[in-house]
């Protein structure tokens, strides 16, 4: 098959030619994985999950090596990992509905959930978003559940970290008796995105980053003679909601809190908190002080890749709005910069939250050690602020009980522009629960409805009368 790139950065003909291969794999894969049995699938995930254990301490010093990851952000990521292993093996363990057969009245009527197809993991788009795990992102380990074959698209940021991940998962996929095309891991480029989503094998595809990025890969999405769907999560600045009580009562405790995630800028800097909203008034000038005291404090961040020009960038547009002031700005390194080192320093603005109307540069996301306080007159100025912004990976609200029936006013904006809704906490890692995985896998699945057809030419999932795997739906419930 010719390269079929034509973007504006053609992708190199031997760069296609692997790229080509992996599809085509995958696509040769697809129909063993969709037809492997619940318990194939989960001997395959506790694999991954072994085998990535055993490549820990290397993937550790790697990416310690590579993005200059501490132990604890690597132990967090880790972490994660292994929890959603465990989730996506429980949902599909006690929720057949996910991967096997559904029968529905009336009868003659069944149901089958099947997997898309090969999946394409696009990863976050910006290098300093990109996880230390990004060769086994949340997308790829939940379209494996449901039974698609994946194509990783690696980060430029720490490419041997992620060559040693995804070793680690090909030889699960091997030690499971599987193809080999389940699991590939492409090399990162500037037209390597584009070229995957317009493979034809390709069926569906992941991205998390910024809009204008995931916005023009479901443009290429649909330029392709068989569309497909693009399933985003599109950055944004992470809002924190600070509320005049739990501000006047630990104001500084909350500032110090926020500033652990901007320092250092490693694998879940997509998560990180880049604005914070509170009320003028009691606590709020203590507030202020201890971010620009800690900022000062911060040493520069090693930011991997372009991600220093996207940070500069970011900087640059933020404060020459002529609505920000600048608060403070964390230490330099002069002998770095003059060897021209990937350095940059954190920096924290201030804005009048009515100037977010005016400017909405303030609202854009910020994946390096930038931050915006945004000082509200009153609380229906810090509801407008809510109203305001767009789609968020996460939200946050820290509130005392005196903060309740404003907290009630905030909640449902909160509901409608985040994934993730955190109260008192800066949890920075999205935990993985039965709900989640299942909605996570759901992505990777549509429905195909037989009405009359035949028991000889229905697959085999439907044919098996095993109760575990049929469900019957009885006045509106779904029941054994």
């Amino acid at each position: 098959m010719n390269n079929p790139n034509t973007s504006a950065v053609p992708l190199p003909q031997f760069a296609w030619t692997s790229l080509d291969t992996a599809a085509r794999r995958a696509e040769e894969a697809a129909e063993a994985l969709r037809h492997s049995s619940v318990e194939e699938r989960c001997r395959l995930l506790e694999l991954i999950s072994l085998h990535v254990g055993s490549a820990r301490e290397a993937v550790a010093a790697s990416a310690a090596a590579e993005l200059g990851a501490s132990p604890s952000a690597i132990a967090i990521e880790h972490d994660a990992l292994l929890q959603q292993l465990r989730a996506c093996s429980t949902v599909l363990r006690r929720h057949h509905w996910l991967g096997a057969a559904i029968e529905t009245a009336p009868p003659g009527q069944r149901v089958q959930n099947i997997a898309l197809g090969p999946v394409a993991v696009l990863g976050t788009g910006t290098d300093c978003a990109a996880p230390v795990y990004a060769a086994a992102a949340a997308d790829a380990l939940s379209a494996l559940a449901a039974g698609c074959p994946v194509l990783v698209r690696g980060s430029a940021s720490h490419p041997r970290t992620c060559a040693l991940l995804a070793e680690a998962i090909a030889t699960a996929v091997r030690a499971s008796g599987l193809p080999q095309g389940v699991y590939s891991l492409v090399a990162p480029s500037a037209a390597s995105a584009g070229a995957l989503l317009c493979h034809p094998d390709i069926k569906a595809a992941t991205f998390s980053g910024n809009r204008a990025e995931g916005m023009a890969l479901m443009r290429r999405s649909l330029d392709r003679s068989e569309p497909v769907p693009v399933l985003l999560e599109t950055a944004g600045s992470n809002p924190v909601f600070i509320l005049p009580h739990a501000l006047n009562a630990r104001a500084e405790h909350l500032g110090q809190q926020l500033l652990k995630h901007f320092s250092p800028c490693t694998g879940h800097r997509q998560f990180k908190p880049g604005m914070v909203v509170a009320i003028e008034g009691d606590g709020y000038i203590d507030l202020r002080e201890t971010i620009i005291d800690g900022i000062q404090a911060l040493p520069p961040v090693a930011l991997a890749g372009g991600a220093r020009q996207d940070h500069a960038g970011t900087v640059e547009r933020l404060l020459r709005s002529g609505h920000v002031d600048l608060l403070a700005e964390g230490k330099g390194d002069d002998e770095g910069e003059a060897r021209n080192l990937p350095l940059a320093r954190a920096v924290f603005a201030e804005a009048e939250a009515c100037s977010l109307l005016a400017a909405p540069v303030l609202a854009e996301d910020r994946p390096g050690p930038a931050g915006l306080l945004l000082r509200c007159a009153c609380p229906d100025e810090l509801m407008a602020v809510a109203a305001r912004l767009g789609p968020q990976l996460v939200a946050s609200l820290h509130m005392d009980s005196g903060d309740t029936a404003l907290a009630a006013r905030l909640m449902p904006q909160l509901e409608r522009m985040a994934r993730h809704v955190n109260v008192n906490s800066f949890t920075s890692m999205p935990v993985f629960s039965g709900a989640t995985a299942a909605q996570a896998m759901a992505r990777f699945l549509r429905p195909v409805f037989y009405l009359d057809v035949p028991s000889s030419l229905l697959p085999a999932a439907l044919q098996d009368a095993n109760p575990l795997h049929l469900w019957r739906q009885v006045d509106g419930e779904m029941r054994h």
